[in-house]
């Protein structure tokens, strides 16, 4: 009877201890991520970032879904000339908090960062997806209506705006 005991705390252990390996494992990365990329910028370009933190709720994955939607199937022609970059940012990873700074993070966003000579040149918050989150269509009009702008030669933007 105690090797039995035995037997089973011993295997409770080991599937706790792989349930809390898998879990830290999903909080560390996301699909899409590149914390090298994300060091970087590209010279001349538009990139959209999702970032996010640590903590992932229903919410904050329908903002990077549907901006990953809404970037991919309006500017497929720019990103495959690299014209627009998406990428996704755990912004609460120490390597990548200068960006809660950078580009005044509160909370899970979409930032439209133009890039000039590897530069920022201007960047704008896309605040407002919380707001249309419950409404897709009313966001993807709104991010695809800020990347056009962004995207134009002659935008000016305000930062954080």
């Amino acid at each position: 009877m105690k090797l039995k005991s035995i037997i089973t705390v011993v295997l409770l252990l080991f599937v706790a201890s792989s349930v809390v390996m898998l879990v830290s494992k999903e909080l560390s990365s996301s699909p899409g991520e590149s914390p090298a990329a994300a060091a970087s910028l590209p010279d001349n370009a538009l990139v959209v970032y999702y970032f996010h933190g640590n903590i992932r709720c229903p919410t904050c994955e329908s903002i990077e879904s549907y901006s990953h939607d809404a970037i991919t199937t309006t500017f497929d022609e720019e990103l495959a000339s690299d014209a627009v970059v998406w990428q996704v940012v755990n912004y609460e990873l120490p390597e990548n908090a200068h960006f809660a700074t950078e580009y005044e993070l509160v909370s899970p966003t979409v930032v439209l960062v133009r890039t000039a000579d590897g530069k920022v040149a201007d960047w704008q918050n896309l605040v407002r997806v919380w707001e249309l989150v419950g409404d897709r269509e009313a966001f993807t009009e709104y991010v695809v209506a800020e990347t056009r702008n962004m995207l134009a030669p002659s935008s000016s933007c305000h930062p954080g705006i």
